[in-house]
C-alpha cells in the first residue's frame, strides 16, 4: 500500500505541476515518449479545472471573454492547486484572487462579478431549513413582539456592490449581450436568498441592510425598533421595521422569529 500510495502521489504532484520528477512507472508507448504520456494528463486536468470554472462564473466568463477568462483560469489554477476532495470547490477563492492579483485588481468590476456568481452558488449548496410565513408572524401575540427574533435562514446572503453586476448577469442568463459595467455613486446592498431551487436577489436601502445586520447578530425586533429610531425617528421606526419584516417573510428568508 506505501508503494501504491506513493505512486499516486507522485503522479499527482507531476500533473498537477508541483513536481518536476516524471514518475519511474511511467513507460514510453511505441513513438510517444513518457513525458508526452503525462503531459496528456497534465492538459486535460487543467482543462477539466477551465471546464469548472466556467461553469460556476459563467458572467464573469462573458465580462472576460473567451481568452482573458483562460488566462486567468490558469493563473488562477497555479496559484490556488484543489485541495479538496470535491472539484465542487476549486473556484472558491477566485474572488479573491481576483481583488488580489494583477492583472484582475485593476479592473474590480471582474471580482464583483466572482462574488456574486460564487455567493449563488453557494445557496444552492445550502442546508434547508423551516419557512415562515406572514401568517406565522401575524400568529404571535404584540405583547411578544420585542422580544422576537428573527432568524436568517441558511440559503441567504447579503452582498454590497459597486458595480451594475446583477443586471450584467441577467443579461447573460439570457443570452442577450451584456450592457456597459458602469459603476454606482455608492456600494448597493443586495439581499440573495434561494426559494425552492430557484435564486433569487433584489437591492435593499440602507435602513432594510442595517435591520438585516441586527438580524444576522441575533439581534431581537425591540433592539431593531430601538435602532431605526435613531435612524428614522420614533414616529417612523415601528412602521418600518414591521414592514421590514412582512417583506422578509413574503421572501421567505427566515426560517424562525
Amino acid at each position: 500500500m506505501t508503494a501504491l500510495r506513493d505512486l499516486q502521489r507522485g503522479f499527482q504532484a507531476r500533473v498537477l505541476g508541483e513536481a518536476d520528477t516524471l514518475p519511474a512507472t511511467v513507460a514510453r508507448a511505441g513513438a510517444v515518449s513518457a513525458e508526452d504520456r503525462m503531459q496528456v494528463y497534465a492538459d486535460a486536468i487543467r482543462l477539466r479545472f477551465l471546464d469548472v470554472l466556467g461553469q460556476d462564473y459563467p458572467g464573469l466568463h462573458a465580462l472576460a471573454g473567451d481568452d482573458r477568462f483562460r488566462t486567468l483560469g490558469l493563473g488562477y489554477a497555479a496559484a490556488h492547486p484543489s485541495r479538496h476532495p470535491s472539484i465542487r470547490w476549486f473556484g472558491r477563492h477566485l474572488p479573491a484572487f481576483l481583488r488580489s492579483t494583477a492583472p484582475w485588481r485593476d479592473q474590480p468590476v471582474l471580482g464583483e462579478m466572482a462574488r456574486f456568481e460564487w455567493a449563488k452558488g453557494e445557496l444552492l449548496d445550502a442546508a434547508d431549513s423551516p419557512v415562515v410565513g406572514i401568517e406565522d408572524v401575524a400568529a404571535i401575540a404584540p405583547d411578544r413582539w420585542a422580544a422576537m427574533q428573527p432568524r436568517l435562514k441558511p440559503a441567504v446572503r447579503r452582498l454590497a456592490l459597486e458595480w451594475n453586476v446583477p443586471r450584467l448577469w441577467t443579461a447573460v442568463d439570457r443570452g442577450d449581450a451584456p450592457p456597459p459595467p458602469v459603476r454606482m455613486e455608492r456600494a448597493v446592498e443586495w439581499l440573495l436568498w434561494r426559494e425552492d431551487v430557484v435564486v433569487r436577489w433584489r437591492s435593499v436601502e440602507p435602513d432594510e441592510a442595517w435591520a438585516l445586520r441586527r438580524c444576522a447578530a441575533g439581534g431581537d425586533f425591540g433592539s431593531i425598533c430601538a435602532g431605526l429610531c435613531r435612524r428614522v425617528g420614533e414616529e417612523a421606526a415601528a412602521f418600518r421595521a414591521a414592514t421590514y419584516l412582512k417583506q422578509w417573510a413574503a421572501d421567505s428568508v427566515l426560517e424562525a422569529v
